[in-house]
C-alpha cells in the first residue's frame, strides 16, 4: 500500500473560512464584481455521450479494475484501458474511471487551474455551479510571484463541500508528487495531479486521485481515476482539524480505526450509488470547465 507522508500544509492551522463562509450554491449579487464574474454560469453543462452511456450502463467488470500501486505502470502506456469510463466495486470500495475530450486545452492549463482555483470558493464555483459550495487552502500561496504553477498545488491541500450526487461531502484533497506514485516527469502539453482524497473534518483518508492530461490532435483528453479502497488515520495535529475531528488522534481511537471500524467507516461514506455519483460528477466538472478554460488561462495566467 502505498503510503501519504503528511506535509506542512497539512499540519497548517484548518481555515478559519470553513466555520465562518456561508454555504450555498450559484453565486449572490456581490460576486459579481469579480474580474472573472463573464465566467459565472448558473447550470452546468451536459456530460459527454459516454459519461452518460456509462452511467446506465451500471457496473463494469471487477476484472477491469486496478490498484493505486499499478496506475502509473498502466496510465503511462500508450492507448487506453478497458474501462476508460465506468466504474466498479473492489475488495474495501470502489474504482472509478472517466475519460474527458477537451478540445482547444493543455495539460498546462490544468496545473495552472488547480494552483490558482481553491484561493476563493466563488473560483471553484466555475468548475461545477451545481454542485460546489466551498473551498479554501491549507497554505494561500498566491501571494508568492516565483513558485510555479504545480509549486502552488503540489503538497498543500483543499478542504472542499460538493455535492456528490445528492450526498454533500466534506473533502480534504491533498495534492502530492506524480513521482511519488510512479508518474514519469510530464513531457510538454501534459500533466499529471495526484492527490490523496479524505475528509476534511477528520484526520480519516479513504483514496486516491489521478487526473492525466494527455495532448490530442485537438487539444487534450483527461484521463480521471478514483481509488477508493484504502482507508487509513492521517497523523495530524488538533490544530489541522475542525473541532471533534481532532478527538480521532487519541491512541485508543485511533487503534480501533485501525482495525475493523475503519474499512467499515470507508464503506458507509461510499453509499450504494457513489460509483455511479462520482461518474457523473467528474464527468460533469471535467467537461463544463473545459468548455472555457482556454479563455480563463489566456485572461488570469500569471494573476494571484
Amino acid at each position: 500500500m502505498i503510503r501519504y507522508a503528511t506535509t506542512r500544509a497539512d499540519r497548517a492551522c484548518f481555515p478559519h473560512s470553513y466555520k465562518t463562509e456561508r454555504r450555498y450554491l450559484g453565486y449572490r449579487l456581490d460576486e459579481e464584481s469579480k474580474p472573472y464574474a463573464k465566467y459565472f454560469q448558473l447550470d452546468t453543462r451536459p456530460v459527454q455521450d459516454h459519461v452518460r452511456e456509462a452511467v446506465v450502463a451500471g457496473m463494469a467488470p471487477t476484472e477491469y479494475a486496478y490498484g493505486i500501486e499499478d496506475a502509473a505502470r498502466i496510465m503511462s502506456r500508450p492507448g487506453y484501458h478497458k474501462m476508460e469510463t465506468g466504474w466498479t466495486r473492489v475488495p474495501g470500495g470502489l474504482m472509478i474511471s472517466v475519460l474527458t475530450d477537451m478540445p482547444g486545452v493543455t495539460g498546462q492549463m490544468w496545473d495552472w487551474w488547480f494552483g490558482w482555483h481553491s484561493t476563493e470558493t466563488a473560483r471553484y464555483k466555475l468548475w461545477y455551479p451545481d454542485a460546489h459550495q466551498f473551498s479554501a487552502l491549507g497554505e494561500d500561496r498566491s501571494a508568492d510571484r516565483t513558485l510555479t504553477d504545480r509549486q502552488r498545488y503540489i503538497d498543500n491541500v483543499s478542504y472542499v463541500d460538493e455535492y456528490v450526487g445528492g450526498s454533500l461531502q466534506r473533502l480534504a484533497i491533498r495534492f502530492t508528487d506524480p513521482k511519488r506514485l510512479g508518474f514519469d516527469e510530464p513531457g510538454s502539453g501534459h500533466a499529471v495531479i495526484c492527490a490523496r482524497v479524505g475528509l476534511s473534518q477528520y484526520p480519516v483518508a479513504q483514496g486516491w486521485l489521478i487526473h492525466q492530461v494527455r495532448p490530442t490532435s485537438a487539444g487534450a483528453e483527461m484521463r480521471s481515476r478514483f481509488f477508493l479502497d484504502s482507508t487509513e488515520v492521517l497523523d495530524l495535529p488538533d490544530h489541522s482539524l475542525p473541532g471533534r475531528g481532532a478527538t480521532l488522534l487519541t491512541g485508543r481511537t485511533a487503534r480501533k480505526l485501525g482495525g475493523s471500524a475503519l474499512p467499515r467507516l470507508g464503506r458507509k461514506v461510499l453509499g450504494p450509488t457513489f460509483g455511479q455519483d462520482l461518474l457523473y460528477h467528474c464527468g460533469a466538472e471535467m467537461n463544463h470547465l473545459a468548455s472555457f478554460l482556454p479563455q480563463l488561462h489566456e485572461e488570469f495566467n500569471g494573476t494571484p
